[in-house]
C-alpha cells in the first residue's frame, strides 16, 4: 500500500527505463517496421504531438522513412529514430538501445601532455578508477582509462567523450545510447556528469580539501547527499540526486532533524539534481507553511492512454485507505478519482485533468523560518516537478539559475514495445499544468534570486541575503 501511495503522492520519473512492456519483440533489427511503429506510437499518443508538429514533420518523416528501408544494423537504426525523436525537443521523450554486447570501443593513448583546464587525470569518488581526459582530434574530449581496479578494459579504453556546449558539455559513454543529451560541466577540480557520478582531478591540479570532501559524499552510492551546520544559525542539505535515492534521502533528513529544527536557516542545494524519484517529499515538512498542492496532469485521451491510467485510478476507487494515509485521501479528494475512473473511458475532451493528492499541512515547523533552494541548470525532470510547488510555501526562496527544462510533457512510466526487443521508447502521454500558457522546456524555472557569482561563491551569498527575505 506505501509504495501505491506515494507513487500516487508524486509524478516518478527516471532518465533511463530498463524494462519493456511485454509485447511480442524480435531480436532482429528491421528499422522500417521500428520507425514506423515508432511514427505510429507518437502520433496517437504522444502528449506534445497535437501542439508540436508543423509543416516540416511530414518531410523529415518522408526522409527518414526513405532511410530506413536500407538499414538492418541495429546501432544506425537507434540513429535513425533518434533523428526523429529529438525533433519534439522534449527530454523526456526517449529512444534507447541496450545491448551489454553491442558497445563503442576506442583505445587511444594517453598524450600526458595536458593543456586546457579539462585536460589532466582524474579520479572516480570511490578511487578505484582514473581516467585521463584529452582533446581528440575532432574536437572533443575523450575520457580514457588510466587505470582501474573496476575493469580489465586496456589502459586507454575510452569510457566517455565530453563534446563542448557554451560552458559544458554533452556526454557520450560508451556503452550508452540514448536521445537526450548528458549534460557535463567543469566546476574547479570537480567534473560533475549530470546527477549520475563526479570525479575528482588528480593532475596536474588537485583538489582543494573542499572538493575532496564534496567527490567523498558520492562514495558508496551516497549520491552526494550531506548535510552539515554552516554556522549556528544555518543549516545546509545537499541533494544532487533524487534517482533510486529515496530511502538514503529519508535517512539522512531524519538524522540530520534534530540539527535542522533547531537552526533558523535552512539551505537545500539541488543543484545538478537532474531529478528521479519522490525523495523530494521528505524535505516538505521544513518548507510548508500551507497545504502543497500538486499541479494536475493533462492526460492526452486516446485508448491506449486511457488504458494505462485507468488501473491507477482503479485502486482508489475499489480499495479501502489505511488509517495512516486516510489524510491525504480524505472524500472529496476519493470523489476526484471516482469521476476521473468513470469518465476518461468516455470523454470527448482532447486532454483530461488527471486528479493528484493535496499534501495536507499538520502544523507549520517553527525553524527554520526561512528555508532557501538552489536550482542550476542541471535541475530536471521531478526536481523541477519540486520546484514548482515550491512558490507555494512563505518561507522559500529560489536562489541560482535556471533548470534545464524538461517538465512540459510527464510519462515517462510508460514504455512502448518496439518490435526490436533491444529498443526502448518512452512516450509522455500528459503535459503539466502550465505546459499550454508559461512553457519551461526551453528555458527552465528561473530562481527567484538570480546568483552571477562563481558558484563557489553561492553559499556565503544566500547566508548573508537569506535573513533579508
Amino acid at each position: 500500500m506505501k509504495k501505491v501511495i506515494l507513487t500516487h503522492l508524486a509524478v516518478v520519473f527516471t532518465l533511463l527505463l530498463t524494462a519493456m512492456a511485454t509485447k511480442a519483440q524480435s531480436d532482429s533489427c528491421n528499422c522500417t517496421e521500428n520507425l514506423n511503429k515508432t511514427i505510429r506510437e507518437t502520433e496517437a499518443n504522444y502528449a506534445g504531438y497535437p501542439a508540436k508538429v508543423n509543416a516540416t514533420y511530414k518531410q523529415l518523416v518522408t526522409t527518414l522513412q526513405s532511410k530506413a528501408a536500407s538499414v538492418a544494423e541495429p546501432k544506425k537504426c537507434f540513429y535513425l529514430i533518434r533523428e526523429y525523436v529529438k525533433f519534439f525537443r522534449d527530454k523526456h521523450f526517449i529512444i534507447s538501445y541496450s545491448n551489454p554486447k553491442d558497445f563503442d570501443s576506442v583505445v587511444t593513448p594517453y598524450s600526458g601532455k595536458p593543456v586546457l583546464p579539462i585536460e589532466g587525470i582524474w579520479m572516480s569518488a570511490d578511487s578505484s578508477t582514473k581516467i585521463a581526459i584529452q582533446k581528440s582530434a575532432n574536437g572533443t574530449f575523450e575520457a580514457v582509462k588510466y587505470e582501474s581496479s573496476a575493469d580489465n578494459f586496456p589502459k586507454g579504453f575510452v569510457y566517455f567523450t565530453l563534446t563542448p556546449k557554451g560552458s559544458q558539455y554533452v556526454v557520450k559513454k560508451y556503452d550508452a545510447f540514448v536521445s537526450t543529451d548528458f549534460p557535463a560541466k567543469q566546476t574547479g577540480n570537480l567534473l560533475r556528469i549530470w546527477n549520475h557520478a563526479v570525479w575528482g582531478k588528480v593532475f596536474p591540479k588537485q583538489m582543494t580539501a573542499a572538493e575532496s570532501a564534496e567527490l567523498a559524499t558520492w562514495k558508496n552510492n551516497n549520491n552526494g547527499l550531506a548535510f552539515k551546520k554552516i554556522n549556528s544559525d544555518v543549516s545546509y542539505l545537499k541533494v544532487p540526486s533524487f534517482y533510486n535515492n529515496d530511502s538514503r534521502i529519508q535517512q539522512l533528513v531524519a538524522s540530520a532533524d534534530a540539527a535542522i529544527r533547531s537552526t533558523r536557516y535552512l539551505i537545500i542545494d539541488l543543484r545538478g539534481n537532474g531529478g528521479g524519484n519522490t525523495g523530494w517529499v521528505n524535505l516538505l515538512p521544513y518548507i510548508m507553511t500551507n497545504p502543497i498542492v500538486q499541479p494536475l496532469a493533462l492526460l492526452r485521451v486516446t485508448p491506449a492512454n486511457v488504458q494505462h491510467k485507468l488501473p491507477e485510478l482503479e485502486y482508489f476507487v475499489k480499495n479501502p485507505i489505511d488509517a495512516a494515509y486516510k489524510k491525504y485521501f480524505p472524500d472529496e479528494v476519493l470523489n476526484t478519482y471516482k469521476k476521473a475512473y468513470a469518465e476518461l473511458p468516455v470523454t470527448k475532451e482532447q486532454f483530461y485533468p488527471i486528479p493528484a493528492v493535496t499534501f495536507p499541512l499538520d502544523s507549520i515547523t517553527k525553524q527554520p523560518v526561512k528555508v532557501a533552494v538552489i536550482i542550476d541548470g542541471f535541475c530536471g525532470s521531478s526536481t523541477e516537478y519540486f520546484i514548482s510547488m515550491l512558490r507555494q510555501s512563505k518561507k522559500v526562496t529560489t536562489y541560482g539559475a535556471n533548470t534545464i527544462g524538461m517538465m512540459d510533457y510527464e510519462g515517462m512510466s510508460n514504455p512502448t514495445a518496439l518490435p526490436y526487443s533491444k529498443f526502448i521508447l518512452t512516450i509522455p502521454i500528459a503535459k503539466s499544468s502550465w505546459t499550454d500558457t508559461r512553457p519551461i522546456d526551453q528555458t527552465g524555472f528561473a530562481p527567484d534570486v538570480p546568483v552571477r557569482l562563481p558558484e563557489s561563491e553561492w553559499i556565503d551569498f544566500i547566508v548573508s541575503d537569506l535573513p533579508n527575505r
